[in-house]
């Protein structure tokens, strides 16, 4: 397996890890009840325009069209379709693409394991 695929396959089942994980957001009283609480797939959408935005921006257009090809601006959803077109050995994901991904999907992914606990801190081992 390409070393960026295997990486892209571990971020794939660290999202599938972290994902569905709840984050209370604000305070509760004693009893338990009040405060927000959120997941990190409700900020899906969020993680994926910040990285179409920033491709687009530092001119990292391979990056920009696997984004635009499995994630599609406005729609729902789309990080385990970009994991999964670049854990795929077969899929030709460009490699200059895929490295920028995956660096800052890493990152992202495994500061949410770190510092909220309940999967694996990081993709890699």
């Amino acid at each position: 397996m390409r070393p960026d695929a295997a990486r892209a396959a571990a971020l794939l089942r660290l999202w599938n890890d972290v994902a569905l994980q709840h984050v209370s957001m604000g305070g509760a009283c004693a009893c338990g009840m009040g405060g927000v609480t959120l997941r990190l797939q409700d900020f899906e959408r969020d993680i994926l325009d910040y990285l179409r935005d920033d491709a687009g921006r530092l001119g990292e257009a391979e990056a920009h069209a696997l984004l635009a090809c499995h994630a599609p601006a406005g729609h729902e959803g789309g990080m385990v379709a970009v994991l999964a077109a670049l854990a795929d050995p077969a899929g030709g994901a460009p490699a200059a693409g895929a490295a920028w991904l995956l660096g800052r999907l890493d990152r992202t992914l495994s500061s949410f394991a770190r510092l909220h606990g309940g999967a694996r801190s990081g993709a890699l081992p």
